[in-house]
């Protein structure tokens, strides 16, 4: 059981985590209708990249987020007009690559 959890603790078990996450995240956002706001979920994957002891994880999960935001606006069934989604998106874009700076000059400062 120890062992378990510290790997769930080091920097390995913090990607692996992260990476289910951000794909788990990304199948239900394909499958729910848009307008459900089940894209806040990717927040989760960015705050567990903070955590990382890798450099480049915040950037990374920002910039895969981003892509599966926009393959899930496509692959999403209609559930809301399309240009309300985009609007949705488009808006959550600029929160979460604001987010994502702010949390990556964070993690720079405390590295020096």
């Amino acid at each position: 059981m120890t062992k378990a959890l510290r790997l769930l603790a080091s920097d390995i078990g913090i990607v692996i985590i992260t990476a289910a996450i951000l794909i788990g995240v990304y199948l239900i956002d394909t499958v729910t209708p848009l307008g459900e706001p089940v894209w806040l979920l990717y927040f989760v994957p960015l705050i567990l990249s903070f955590w990382s002891g890798r450099v480049y994880a915040i950037p990374a999960v920002c910039i895969v987020t981003l892509l599966f935001l926009i393959s899930g606006l496509l692959l999403s069934p209609h559930g809301i007009t399309f240009s309300h989604a985009i609007v949705y998106r488009l808006t959550f874009y600029l929160v979460f690559i604001s987010v994502s700076i702010i949390l990556w000059t964070i993690r720079r400062r405390q590295n020096l």
